[in-house]
Order: structure tokens, then sequence, then C-alpha cells
């Protein structure tokens, strides 16, 4: 009975999250592509490098798969940059804060010593504050950088899947009103 009674309890937990991800999950069509990273999954299968470029050459040609390379390589550059770059300024930070608690403990240290022994605790731990500030301030410029490159590569992506399930429009000739009166139209 309590095995019975303990499944049931999963179940009602697990029915709402289930319902919560169907809901992220966007509308799509059969045979329309969906990009899985930097891949492209059809009908729920996600294609590895070279049936993803295979793909996008048949659909749009050599420059289509060469747009995607360079998306893919600027998604690649942006998260290295972007988790390196961060990472190094907190670093940095916290290099620097450990220098600031190491200076001010140094100094209730060598108070005793005078006004010329606190000096030159400070004096010693000025380049290595300095140092930490400006390795931090480094890392995030790069940090930063990433981000920018990151998202410049999933937006590039996303424009070629997109235009990828766009239908192409075809030429379209009406009979109808024109600028200059009654005529046929041309669109495309």
């Amino acid at each position: 009975m309590r095995k019975y009674l303990s499944f049931l309890l999963a179940a009602l937990l697990l029915l709402p999250g289930s319902g919560a991800l169907a809901q992220m999950i966007p509308d799509w069509e059969p045979g329309e592509l969906v990009r899985k990273g930097s891949r492209i999954a059809v009908d729920s299968v996600k294609l590895d490098r070279a049936g993803t470029l295979a793909l996008l050459e048949e659909a749009g040609g050599q420059a289509l798969a060469a747009d995607w390379q360079k998306a893919v390589s600027l998604r690649h550059w942006g998260t290295g940059l972007t988790a390196g770059g961060f990472t190094v300024a907190v670093a940095g930070y916290l290099y620097s804060m450990v220098m600031v608690v190491g200076g001010a403990v140094a100094t209730g240290l060598v108070a005793v010593g005078g006004e010329e022994a606190v000096q030159g605790v400070w004096d010693g731990m000025s380049p290595h504050i300095s140092g930490g500030i400006a390795v931090a301030g480094v890392g995030l410029a790069a940090g930063l950088t990433g981000t920018g490159l990151l998202i410049a590569g999933n937006t590039r992506l996303r424009r070629i899947v997109k235009s990828c399930n766009e239908p192409a429009a075809s030429p379209e000739l009406t009979l109808g009103p024109t600028p200059s009166g009654l005529g046929l139209t041309l669109r495309f």
C-alpha cells in the first residue's frame, strides 16, 4: 500500500511540472527547423555539425552555411570570453579585497610601531590592491565583450533558422487599383 501511495504522491508532484514544461515548448510544425545550441534539429532529431551544414547548403547555398559557421564561431568566442572574463574579474576583485583586509589586519598589528609602520604596511599593499583592481577591470571588459559576441551569434543563428522556416515568397500578379488608376500589380 505504501508503495502505491508514494507512487501516487510522486505522480501528483510531477504532473504540474510537466504541465509547466509543456507551456515552455514552442509550437512547431513537422519538418520545421529548430535551433539546438549550435546545431539544428528537424522533427526533434538533432543533426550533427556536418548534417547541419549540409541542410543549410541545400536550403540556401554555400553562403548560408558560411554565415552559420561565422555565427557559431561568434557564439563560441562569446561563451569563452564571457565565462573566462567574469571569472577573472571576480578573482581580481577577491584578491583586492583580501589585500585590503590583510592590510587592515597588519595595520592593527603594527599600530604600536607608530605612524611610519602603518604607512609602510599600506605602501606595501597598495600595488597589490591596484593590481587586483586592474585585473578585475580587464576581466570585466572581456566578460562584457564576450556577452556582446554571444548575443550577436545567437541572434544570427536564430535569424538563419527563421529564414529557413519561412516559405519563399512567390511573385504575384494582380489586377486592381494602382496610384495612377486601374492596372496590373506585380508583387515579389
